[in-house]
């Protein structure tokens, strides 16, 4: 057996033992995955086509280096420019160098919001991006990362580090067929040198058919920077773990997120940002929009360790229902073991203003016209921070277009110089 089926066996008796995670941890009561998760567990995607039959081009206007999957597996990508080294995972495990492999391929059943299918990643991930940023280059172009579900299952798993002072901003954008199930599984794995500065948005828009679980681990060495959009739009079932270690002096983070839900879609995100050295900032905004029967969770940790003194952190969560069958739960939590720290957390769930309603409405518009523009206000708060600008109007034009009046919106907006 080679070292690499010795890692793959061993992540698969990971999860054997932990298996699909169910309501019973605490981390999971909300969300019961196991029946939509079980027809995908065995099942291994096809070798992708070279011809990229049937695969999107979205976001056309985006000057970047573009990268290809096709369940799970690389099928296009462009050259980045010197000081960037950027290898498929299939092709170095393919040279079975048992220290890489061993790095790539780790199972820390320790790891924040450690469950089974992060093993059964581990386990079948065929493919996905290993990528190296020397010292001091800064990556003018943002890398996108295309992600299409065609048929059956994909674990893409992705690895990439930042040297000392170097700047990358990493766009994946998951989509699927319309009309086939399936499972996306995917782990993304970023270290970043002291002084580095990564950007990274998840744009999640798979069909109604599909289930979604995603996972960003992030460790930040001394006065670095990570500033991660997480945006759910898709899918029947998703779930979104992130996990940010702020190790050395000085680092900071800043998690963004929204989710925009209709019908009996499910979307669950859980972060846990741990503070574990002096001088840290953490900022967090969620804020999530319900129509119809859907449903939400939130879970954000934040943990303060005895030595971090000097912590500034700030953890917001905030929910719109638009319905009176929509239903989130919602659980900020603070977890601090020293005494000089500046933090705060809260949530809220609610339905739109009625002064609001009565102003707009006062002003000529009219009552569906009211509450699509203050829908569109309160959720674009979380989108105003994404670059570059023409991701910010492609996810609002996605995102929006999900509301009934999507296209007064779009007028009104246009009339009065808005970015949609």
């Amino acid at each position: 057996m080679s070292a690499i089926d010795r890692l793959r066996a061993q992540a698969e008796a990971v999860f054997a033992r932990h298996g699909v995670p169910a309501p019973r941890l605490e981390h999971w009561k909300y969300t019961d995955i196991r029946r939509v998760v079980a027809p995908f567990i065995d099942h291994a995607s096809p070798a992708a086509s070279a011809e990229q039959g049937g695969v999107p081009n979205p976001l056309r206007d985006l000057d970047a280096y573009r990268v290809t999957f096709v369940d799970g597996r690389l099928v296009d990508g462009d050259t980045l420019p010197d000081g960037v080294r950027v290898r498929s995972l299939a092709a170095v495990l393919a040279e079975a160098r048992g220290e890489e492999a061993s790095r790539l391929l780790a199972v820390d059943e320790r790891a924040p919001l450690f469950n089974g299918l992060v093993a059964l990643n581990a386990a079948r991930a065929c493919d996905g991006l290993v990528i190296d940023v020397a010292d001091g280059v800064c990556v003018q172009k943002p890398l996108y990362v295309l992600h299409w579900g065609a048929v059956g299952a994909a674990h893409p798993r992705h690895w990439i580090r930042l040297g000392r002072h170097a700047e990358l901003t990493l766009i994946e954008h998951y989509l699927s067929d319309q009309e086939q199930a399936g499972l996306t599984n995917g782990v993304t794995r970023l270290e970043l040198g002291a002084g580095a500065h990564a950007r990274h948005v998840r744009l999640q828009q798979e069909a109604r058919r599909r289930v979604h679980i995603g996972r960003l681990e992030a460790r930040q060495a001394r006065a670095s920077s990570l500033v991660s959009h997480s945006i759910a739009l898709g899918g029947a079932w998703s779930r979104v773990d992130i996990a940010c270690t702020l190790a050395d002096e000085a680092a900071r983070c800043r998690l963004d997120g929204l989710y925009l839900l209709a019908g009996r879609q499910h979307a669950d995100h859980h972060t846990e940002i741990e503070h574990g050295a002096p001088f840290g900032v953490s900022r967090e905004m969620y804020r999530g929009v319900l129509d119809g029967r859907a449903r939400a969770v939130f879970n954000g940790r934040i943990v303060v360790r005895e030595g971090a003194v000097k912590t500034d952190s700030a953890q917001r969560n905030a929910n719109l229902l638009l319905s009176d069958r929509a239903e989130v739960d919602t659980k900020p939590e603070l977890e601090i073991y020293n005494d000089d720290v500046q933090c705060a957390h809260g949530a809220t769930v609610g339905q739109l203003d009625a002064q609001q309603l009565f102003y707009l409405r006062a002003r000529g518009l009219s009552e569906e016209q009211a509450r699509q523009l203050l829908t569109f206000a309160f959720a674009d708060e979380v989108l105003a921070g994404i670059k570059p600008p023409e991701v910010r109007r492609y996810v609002e034009r996605a995102a929006f277009g999900k509301l009934p009046q999507a296209g007064d919106i779009a007028s009104m907006l246009q009339q009065a110089g808005g970015a949609a």
